[in-house]
Protein backbone atom coordinates (compact mmCIF):
# COMPACT_ATOMS: atom_id res chain seq x y z
CA UNK A 1 0.00 0.00 0.00
CA UNK A 2 1.45 3.67 -0.77
CA UNK A 3 2.10 5.83 2.11
CA UNK A 4 0.25 8.61 2.59
CA UNK A 5 2.05 11.81 2.03
CA UNK A 6 2.12 14.23 4.86
CA UNK A 7 -0.01 17.08 4.15
CA UNK A 8 1.92 21.00 3.19
CA UNK A 9 2.29 22.59 6.40
CA UNK A 10 0.24 25.80 4.99
CA UNK A 11 -2.17 24.59 3.14
CA UNK A 12 -2.94 21.05 4.37
CA UNK A 13 -3.33 19.21 1.41
CA UNK A 14 -1.37 16.08 0.75
CA UNK A 15 -0.78 14.93 -2.78
CA UNK A 16 -0.86 18.46 -4.71
CA UNK A 17 -0.29 21.71 -2.85
CA UNK A 18 -2.28 24.83 -3.41
CA UNK A 19 -0.01 27.45 -2.16
CA UNK A 20 1.87 28.75 -5.43
CA UNK A 21 -1.37 29.12 -6.83
CA UNK A 22 -2.59 32.28 -4.06
CA UNK A 23 -2.38 35.53 -5.91
CA UNK A 24 -0.73 38.00 -4.21
CA UNK A 25 -4.03 40.59 -4.80
CA UNK A 26 -3.24 44.97 -4.75
CA UNK A 27 -6.98 45.45 -3.63
CA UNK A 28 -9.12 48.11 -2.07
CA UNK A 29 -11.58 46.07 -0.78
CA UNK A 30 -12.05 45.99 2.54
CA UNK A 31 -13.50 42.14 4.39
CA UNK A 32 -14.34 41.69 7.75
CA UNK A 33 -15.06 37.56 7.97
CA UNK A 34 -17.48 37.01 10.53
CA UNK A 35 -16.01 33.43 11.26
CA UNK A 36 -18.19 30.52 13.55
CA UNK A 37 -15.43 28.77 15.17
CA UNK A 38 -16.58 25.69 13.91
CA UNK A 39 -15.37 27.05 10.49
CA UNK A 40 -11.95 27.78 11.54
CA UNK A 41 -10.77 23.74 11.24
CA UNK A 42 -12.56 22.89 8.16
CA UNK A 43 -10.92 22.15 5.08
CA UNK A 44 -13.84 23.25 2.97
CA UNK A 45 -13.73 26.86 4.54
CA UNK A 46 -13.43 29.40 1.26
CA UNK A 47 -13.20 32.04 3.55
CA UNK A 48 -9.60 31.43 3.94
CA UNK A 49 -8.86 31.96 0.16
CA UNK A 50 -10.14 35.77 0.50
CA UNK A 51 -7.45 35.59 4.13
CA UNK A 52 -4.46 34.55 1.83
CA UNK A 53 -4.68 36.67 -1.22
CA UNK A 54 -6.32 40.11 -0.40
CA UNK A 55 -4.17 42.32 2.16
CA UNK A 56 -7.13 43.93 3.38
CA UNK A 57 -9.60 41.13 4.69
CA UNK A 58 -9.81 40.37 8.52
CA UNK A 59 -11.14 37.20 10.45
CA UNK A 60 -13.56 38.00 13.58
CA UNK A 61 -13.82 34.53 15.07
CA UNK A 62 -17.73 34.91 16.37
CA UNK A 63 -19.13 33.70 19.88
CA UNK A 64 -22.23 34.09 21.60
CA UNK A 65 -21.04 35.35 24.74
CA UNK A 66 -18.10 37.23 23.56
CA UNK A 67 -18.56 39.27 20.31
CA UNK A 68 -15.07 40.79 18.08
CA UNK A 69 -13.77 43.33 19.74
CA UNK A 70 -12.30 44.51 16.49
CA UNK A 71 -15.23 44.22 14.55
CA UNK A 72 -16.98 46.09 17.47
CA UNK A 73 -14.62 49.03 17.28
CA UNK A 74 -15.22 48.98 13.25
CA UNK A 75 -18.90 49.08 13.77
CA UNK A 76 -18.58 52.55 16.47
CA UNK A 77 -15.82 54.24 13.76
CA UNK A 78 -17.68 57.18 12.16
CA UNK A 79 -14.94 56.98 9.56
CA UNK A 80 -15.85 53.69 8.32
CA UNK A 81 -19.24 52.46 6.14
CA UNK A 82 -19.77 49.17 7.25
CA UNK A 83 -22.44 46.89 5.39
CA UNK A 84 -23.22 43.47 6.13
CA UNK A 85 -23.74 41.46 3.13
CA UNK A 86 -27.05 39.05 4.04
CA UNK A 87 -30.51 38.56 2.66
CA UNK A 88 -33.48 40.59 4.08
CA UNK A 89 -36.47 42.78 4.09
CA UNK A 90 -34.74 45.97 4.74
CA UNK A 91 -31.31 45.09 2.44
CA UNK A 92 -30.48 47.43 -0.04
CA UNK A 93 -28.82 45.89 -3.65
CA UNK A 94 -24.87 45.53 -3.39
CA UNK A 95 -24.78 47.73 -6.48
CA UNK A 96 -26.97 50.66 -4.95
CA UNK A 97 -24.63 50.64 -1.83
CA UNK A 98 -21.71 51.24 -3.61
CA UNK A 99 -22.60 54.08 -5.97
CA UNK A 100 -24.80 55.49 -2.94
CA UNK A 101 -21.17 55.12 -0.74
CA UNK A 102 -18.50 56.12 -3.96
CA UNK A 103 -20.42 58.99 -4.51
CA UNK A 104 -20.33 60.77 -1.66
CA UNK A 105 -17.84 63.75 -1.66
CA UNK A 106 -15.96 62.45 1.14
CA UNK A 107 -16.31 58.98 0.90
CA UNK A 108 -15.99 56.47 3.79
CA UNK A 109 -14.07 53.07 3.09
CA UNK A 110 -16.50 50.60 2.82
CA UNK A 111 -15.98 47.91 4.98
CA UNK A 112 -18.08 44.32 3.71
CA UNK A 113 -18.98 41.70 6.81
CA UNK A 114 -19.45 38.27 5.14
CA UNK A 115 -20.92 35.82 7.87
CA UNK A 116 -18.14 32.99 6.94
CA UNK A 117 -20.75 29.93 8.26
CA UNK A 118 -23.21 27.47 7.39
CA UNK A 119 -26.78 29.08 6.36
CA UNK A 120 -28.05 27.77 9.31
CA UNK A 121 -25.57 28.59 11.72
CA UNK A 122 -25.55 31.88 9.78
CA UNK A 123 -29.23 32.77 10.91
CA UNK A 124 -28.40 31.86 14.27
CA UNK A 125 -25.43 34.03 14.82
CA UNK A 126 -27.72 36.48 13.58
CA UNK A 127 -30.07 36.32 16.05
CA UNK A 128 -27.48 35.73 18.84
CA UNK A 129 -25.62 39.13 17.68
CA UNK A 130 -27.83 42.34 18.79
CA UNK A 131 -24.68 44.38 18.32
CA UNK A 132 -25.19 43.65 14.17
CA UNK A 133 -29.04 44.69 14.85
CA UNK A 134 -27.99 48.49 12.97
CA UNK A 135 -25.63 47.42 10.82
CA UNK A 136 -27.25 48.19 7.45
CA UNK A 137 -27.30 45.18 5.01
CA UNK A 138 -26.62 44.49 1.44
CA UNK A 139 -28.17 41.39 -0.99
CA UNK A 140 -26.66 39.46 -3.31
CA UNK A 141 -28.59 39.62 -7.07
CA UNK A 142 -30.70 36.87 -7.92
CA UNK A 143 -30.56 34.21 -10.10
CA UNK A 144 -26.87 33.07 -9.28
CA UNK A 145 -25.24 29.59 -8.96
CA UNK A 146 -22.83 28.30 -7.45
CA UNK A 147 -19.82 26.13 -8.10
CA UNK A 148 -19.02 25.31 -4.64
CA UNK A 149 -19.96 21.46 -4.42
CA UNK A 150 -17.67 20.86 -1.40
CA UNK A 151 -20.25 20.49 0.95
CA UNK A 152 -24.11 19.42 0.82
CA UNK A 153 -27.65 20.74 1.62
CA UNK A 154 -27.00 24.30 0.24
CA UNK A 155 -29.73 26.53 -0.69
CA UNK A 156 -30.11 27.48 -4.04
CA UNK A 157 -28.73 30.55 -5.39
CA UNK A 158 -26.28 30.44 -1.98
CA UNK A 159 -22.73 31.06 -2.48
CA UNK A 160 -19.83 30.08 -0.26
CA UNK A 161 -17.73 32.90 1.08
CA UNK A 162 -15.16 33.24 -1.72
CA UNK A 163 -17.82 33.38 -4.57
CA UNK A 164 -19.15 36.15 -1.92
CA UNK A 165 -16.10 37.86 -2.14
CA UNK A 166 -15.65 37.34 -5.72
CA UNK A 167 -18.62 39.19 -6.62
CA UNK A 168 -17.75 42.29 -4.38
CA UNK A 169 -14.21 42.61 -5.99
CA UNK A 170 -16.68 43.08 -9.12
CA UNK A 171 -19.25 45.61 -7.82
CA UNK A 172 -15.82 47.88 -6.64
CA UNK A 173 -14.74 47.54 -10.32
CA UNK A 174 -11.88 45.17 -9.51
CA UNK A 175 -12.43 43.38 -12.22
CA UNK A 176 -8.50 42.07 -12.65
CA UNK A 177 -8.66 40.63 -8.87
CA UNK A 178 -12.43 39.31 -9.42
CA UNK A 179 -10.85 36.98 -12.11
CA UNK A 180 -7.54 36.01 -10.43
CA UNK A 181 -9.28 34.92 -7.32
CA UNK A 182 -12.02 32.90 -9.52
CA UNK A 183 -8.93 31.09 -11.01
CA UNK A 184 -8.01 30.53 -7.62
CA UNK A 185 -11.06 29.68 -6.04
CA UNK A 186 -11.34 27.06 -8.79
CA UNK A 187 -8.30 25.51 -8.54
CA UNK A 188 -8.72 24.76 -4.71
CA UNK A 189 -11.86 22.90 -6.04
CA UNK A 190 -9.78 21.10 -7.86
CA UNK A 191 -7.16 20.15 -5.63
CA UNK A 192 -9.68 19.49 -2.83
CA UNK A 193 -11.29 16.88 -5.35
CA UNK A 194 -7.48 15.23 -6.15
CA UNK A 195 -6.75 14.99 -2.93
CA UNK A 196 -9.82 12.95 -1.62
CA UNK A 197 -9.15 10.63 -4.32
CA UNK A 198 -5.89 10.39 -3.79
CA UNK A 199 -4.54 11.75 -6.61
CA UNK A 200 -2.01 14.07 -8.25
CA UNK A 201 -3.11 16.75 -10.64
CA UNK A 202 0.61 16.31 -12.17
CA UNK A 203 -0.24 12.95 -13.14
Amino acid sequence: MRTKPEPCPQCGFHYNCLCDHAPSLSSNVRIELLMHETETDRATNTGQLLEKALPQCRRHIWHRKAPPVELLTLLADPAAEPYLVFPGETAISLDTAVRRTTSKPEAKPIHFIIIDATWQQARKMLRKSPWLEDVPTVCLPDNLTTAYQLRRNQPDGGLCTCEVGILLLEAMKETDNALAMTNYFHQFMQVFEADRQHQSLSQ
